[in-house]
């Protein structure tokens, strides 16, 4: 494949070349690789690229779910992601032990999902439910009153099960560089979209900007065979349109692929289903809490 072909009118291929050996004894072979990347790691899908095919670009060899590919889901779900970036003397207060990551540069940071940052709950939500506090959970239309900016809590977001569930994330962290490949448990989804925005004017995408997108149809959506992926690299500085059929019960991370942004809260549960379509948890089974011994004052 030649640049400048079109990869989705030309199969996908490498072509070795090698220079012919002069005579000498001493044989020189130069490789010239001449391709296209598939799934490139940048991300940039918002317009055709001769070096690359990205996710987007393909299309699936099975037929999806009809219900999937309808014009409207029965759920829509739009998940910006940032950084919180702290000042040096928000860590270091008594009474406080606030998590965050020491980046390269020397800045002190977490991460946010529609503005949370994931904290475990003390027990596993499969087997005891019951034992974790409700105002453990929040999700962005339901966080705890004295949240601040950085609000860490349990990010659930419950789905009834069955629904066609529509998921937009936006990268509103724009470092250079780096796009966020984000995984979803328990499902697989279809990609039906990604790119960034269709206005020039406007350098740096974030919420508000993407409703408004999707409000006047501009995001980008194909509904020919999406492919179907359970991890998905989204665009620097732009958003990734996910779909996929909410059909098994449980609670499922959705996170980060990056180690160092999961650890700072980079995630959250998508909790499928209620507790009822879940089978029993066997007798005897381990249970597990934070260990905390009871405090008395005399």
């Amino acid at each position: 494949m030649n640049p400048g072909e079109n990869g989705s009118d030309t199969k996908l291929a490498g072509h070795l070349s090698a220079r012919e050996p002069a005579g000498t004894a001493r044989i020189t072979i130069d490789l010239i690789f001449n391709s296209q990347v598939l799934n490139p790691l940048d991300a940039v899908c918002n317009v055709p690229r001769p070096d690359a095919i990205c996710v987007s670009n393909l299309r699936n060899a099975k037929k999806a779910d009809k219900a999937v590919l309808s014009e409207r889901p029965d759920v829509k779900i739009f998940l910006p992601f940032r950084f919180y970036f702290y000042r040096v003397e928000e860590l270091f207060t008594p009474n406080t032990y606030n998590k965050f990551l020491v980046a390269p540069g020397g800045d002190h940071l977490i991460s946010l999902i529609d503005e949370i940052s994931y904290v475990s709950p003390p027990s596993p939500m499969l087997s005891q439910i019951q034992d974790i506090p409700p105002e453990q959970f929040c999700n962005g239309d339901n966080r705890p009153p004295d949240c601040g900016p950085n609000c860490m809590c349990t990010h659930k977001v419950d789905i009834p099960l069955n629904a066609i569930v529509e998921v937009v994330l936006v990268d509103e962290v724009q470092q250079d560089n780096l796009s966020h490949p984000f995984h979803l448990h328990g499902h697989a989804f279809h990609v039906i979209g990604m790119g960034r925005s269709p206005d020039s004017t406007v350098k740096k995408i974030n919420l508000r900007h993407t409703l408004d997108l999707d409000r006047r149809g501009l995001l980008n959506r194909q509904f020919n065979l999406p492919p179907l992926k359970d991890t998905i690299a989204v665009p620097n500085n732009g958003y990734v349109v996910l779909r996929f059929r909410a059909d098994n019960p449980g609670y499922w991370l959705f996170h980060c692929h990056f180690q160092f942004h999961i650890v700072i809260g980079m995630n959250l549960v998508v909790h499928i289903g209620t507790h009822a379509d879940l089978p029993p948890v066997p007798p005897n089974f381990p249970r597990c809490g934070n260990h905390i011994p009871p405090i008395k004052y005399n």
